[in-house]
């Protein structure tokens, strides 16, 4: 599909997307229509005059992307039967929407990756529980069970893995629907004016979680953070989440959120950074549970350089857009998330005063 300048490829073998250039695109199309190298060699002297020794390095150049386009990655999971689940170490009750969701969880380390974000969901136990999972550890393995029955498991130093299974299963509870009408889940935050969706994405470390947080202590609702869900209706789906915010912004955010300092800090990672975790102040309550999103806009802080909102082009938002989403293998959704794209306006914010942030997102939401 052809996005301003480039064109987004998607490998079906493999499920993944990837953005060339046209004239790299010119060049793959060329090889796909070769017999062999010598037909490729010819082909590029007589169209495009290119000599003999660059044409083989080419052929050689474009054989070895495709190759590595269609490898499939290796996830070590497995939908194993569990003859038993053990007796689980810790138990917590969320509740969403009316909905009681019973976790229990093996160790107390299993309990950190996935209890933080949902603290604010915690009720106290009761016997109307709609669904239990059990998540916990056996030999090298994180495993997964719904309601007894087992899900997915992978190997433990793929966890993250288990917490997206995790966030989807949860998000097919919220929303009464199963994972197969999802088109794809983002590494992203969302923000709402309750008309319309802006979503935020950004590298580890570059301010998006902090950025939302300052948005919804602006009057924004906060549609997901992190974690946001696209479904087959071409719309942002709301997870209910918290909202992550690492040491480096806690005294900013506690003169702007009430109650900030009273919220548990974790610590996170293997270099277990101090994290807070910032419930969303609008939880859905069947209000804007779904929004369309025509923008997105990739953020840096960048506290040595002058803030700056400029449009950007596709390609360097995907950049940092593809690489860690989810996109459903199915055929219909590649085309429906490639339509979506292609719909959408992107935006690069580089910011060091987040006054100027927040006002520049007010204008993208006026525009």
């Amino acid at each position: 599909m052809e996005l301003d300048d480039t064109v987004v490829l998607w490998f079906q073998v493999s499920n993944r997307y990837t953005v060339v250039s046209k004239n790299v695109y010119r060049l793959i199309e060329v090889f796909l229509s070769a017999d062999d190298k010598t037909t490729f060699t010819d082909q590029l002297q007589i169209t495009l005059n290119i000599d003999e020794a660059t044409s083989f390095k080419l052929f050689n150049e474009i054989s070895n992307f495709l190759e590595e386009a269609n490898r499939i990655e290796d996830i070590k999971t497995t939908h194993a039967k569990i003859d038993t689940i053990p007796d689980p170490m810790i138990s917590k009750d969320y509740q969403i929407q009316g909905t009681t969701i019973t976790i229990n969880f093996g160790s107390e380390a299993i309990l950190r990756l996935f209890h933080p974000p949902l603290e604010h969901l915690q009720v106290t136990p009761s016997n109307s529980v709609n669904t239990v999972f059990d998540i916990f550890q056996l030999d090298d393995r994180l495993h997964m069970c719904k309601n007894k029955q087992h899900v997915k498991s992978y190997s433990v130093d793929q966890y993250h893995f288990l917490q997206g299974q995790f966030a989807m299963e949860f998000t097919n509870l919220i929303h009464e629907t199963s994972t197969d009408n999802w088109v794809a889940s983002f590494h992203a935050s969302t923000v709402s004016n309750g008309k319309e969706a802006i979503m935020i994405i950004g590298n580890s470390g570059n301010g998006k979680s902090t950025l939302t947080a300052l948005l919804m202590a602006e009057g924004f609702d906060v549609l997901a953070d992190d974690f946001t869900p696209f479904y087959e209706d071409a719309m942002l789906y709301a997870f209910p989440a918290a909202i992550s915010v690492k040491q480096g912004a806690f005294n900013m955010l506690s003169a702007k959120i009430k109650g900030f300092e009273n919220l548990t800090t974790y610590k996170n990672g293997t270099k277990n950074i101090p994290i807070k975790y910032v419930p969303p102040i609008s939880e859905i309550k069947g209000g804007h549970t779904k929004l369309p999103c025509r923008k997105i806009v990739s953020v840096k802080y960048a506290p040595s350089k002058p803030s700056l909102l400029e449009q950007t082009s596709a390609e360097k938002a995907l950049e940092t857009l593809i690489p860690d989403s989810w996109v459903s293998p199915h055929q219909d959704h590649a085309f429906r998330f490639l339509e979506w794209l292609k719909s959408v306006t992107y935006f690069q914010l580089d910011y060091s005063d987040n006054d100027y942030a927040i006002a520049e997102f007010k204008s993208l939401f006026d525009a």
